[in-house]
């Protein structure tokens, strides 16, 4: 693509920016347009493994990667009695793999750091409008300017306002999978130290674990058939209500939430389109094949997602480097959907003969069983 066609990018997580720094290294000059007034991320755990962690390498950041890493060592799946189930040690578990865990908001700290200088950044912006005239684009903003571009890549998550703007409504599948899930930080109040535990019940568990900083993160997972995030200051509410009566150490980590910082919190729903393009429109990470953070794969699609559809409008025109972005990520992505929603029947098993079946295995196969599908699943995206 003739390097003086104007790019915008909407979204500055981690498809955004890493599509932004490929473009800007090859002579383009894109824009950024992010709705946070600044780099923001939720922190939980995300990994860059196979394809991902080789276009880090290509990328030249994959030292500061493995540099703020999160440092865990180990895992353990623990029975609501306390019970440990199962326990996994991630040097053996990862030996021989191409994979780096990080927090997510470090991970879009380095990748800014490396697309400060190289783009146009509009933060506490976001798309209003979006109209296509042959192969100009014309978009408002909601600060009230109007501009135009050649490229508009949508990498605005979830939520993505660039899809709802672009994409008739019958275009893009959501399928609520029917829980929900919820994230935030807090002091280390439990002592443990490069751990990852999963604290497992019937209709919901929690997974903490040390970040590179020593504090703890957490997620919750639930069932839920709630389709919409509540209101940030009714979130904790939320919350406690989803876990009552749960284990001692997930209501120590509840009772414990820094109640002057955000809750993230939302329903886990895939998306699934036909097509990520219009035009010279083009869907990207969350935006485009949400996988769901149950997946454990999301961060790194997003990330070679956008290494190949960065690297292809460098090097070819716009309609073929869509192709061969389409032509890559696609069958990817239709195997880890519904992968994932195997998956979730038994991180959730809802069932009561789901959630005997699951402590048994966890409890008696051996750990060769469980080394084989996360080295198989780290392996393949």
């Amino acid at each position: 693509m003739d390097k003086n066609r104007k790019v915008v990018i909407s979204g500055a997580g981690i498809a955004g920016l890493t599509t932004a720094i490929w473009l800007a290294r090859h002579g383009f000059k894109p824009v950024v347009i992010e709705k946070s007034p600044q780099i923001r991320a939720y922190g939980y755990i995300v990994s860059l493994s196979h394809k991902s962690y080789h276009f880090a390498r290509e990328l030249g950041i994959l030292k500061k990667l493995c540099d703020r890493g999160a440092g865990i060592k180990a895992s353990c799946y623990y029975h609501k009695n306390g019970r440990p189930m199962l326990s996994l040690d991630y040097q053996r578990l990862f030996q021989g793999l191409d994979i780096v865990q990080i927090m997510r908001d470090e991970l879009e700290m380095i990748l800014y750091e490396e697309a400060k200088n190289l783009c146009e950044f509009r933060f506490n912006n976001s798309l209003m409008g979006i109209s296509q005239d042959n192969d100009e684009i014309e978009f408002s903003l909601k600060d009230g300017t109007k501009d135009t571009c050649d490229v508009l890549i949508g990498a605005d998550g979830l939520h993505s306002i660039t899809r709802t703007l672009a994409f008739p409504e019958s275009a893009v599948e959501k399928n609520y999978l029917g829980i929900f899930s919820s994230a935030y930080r807090l002091k280390n109040i439990l002592g443990i130290k490069d751990r990852f535990e999963n604290h497992m019940e019937k209709d919901r568990y929690m997974c903490v674990y040390t970040t590179g900083e020593g504090d703890l993160a957490c997620v919750f997972i639930w069932k839920s058939e709630n389709n919409y995030a509540p209101a940030q200051e009714s979130r904790l509410d939320v919350l406690k209500q989803a876990y009552q009566g749960c284990p001692n150490t997930v209501q120590a980590v509840i009772e414990h939430c820094p109640v002057e910082e955000p809750i993230y919190m939302d329903p886990l729903i895939q998306i699934k389109m036909q097509s990520w393009t219009k035009g010279n429109v083009v869907l990207l990470g969350d935006a485009a094949h949400c996988l769901t953070l149950l997946s454990g794969q999301g961060a790194s699609t997003a990330f070679w997602g956008a290494s190949i559809l960065a690297k292809s409008l460098i090097n070819d025109p716009v309609d073929i480097a869509f192709k061969n972005y389409h032509r890559e990520i696609m069958p990817v992505t239709a195997k880890i959907q519904p992968s994932t929603m195997n998956a979730a029947k038994w991180y959730i098993p809802g069932s009561n003969f789901n959630y005997l079946a699951r402590d048994l295995a966890m409890t008696y196969l051996p750990n060769a069983f469980f080394q084989a599908y996360f080295r198989k699943k780290y392996s393949n995206a």
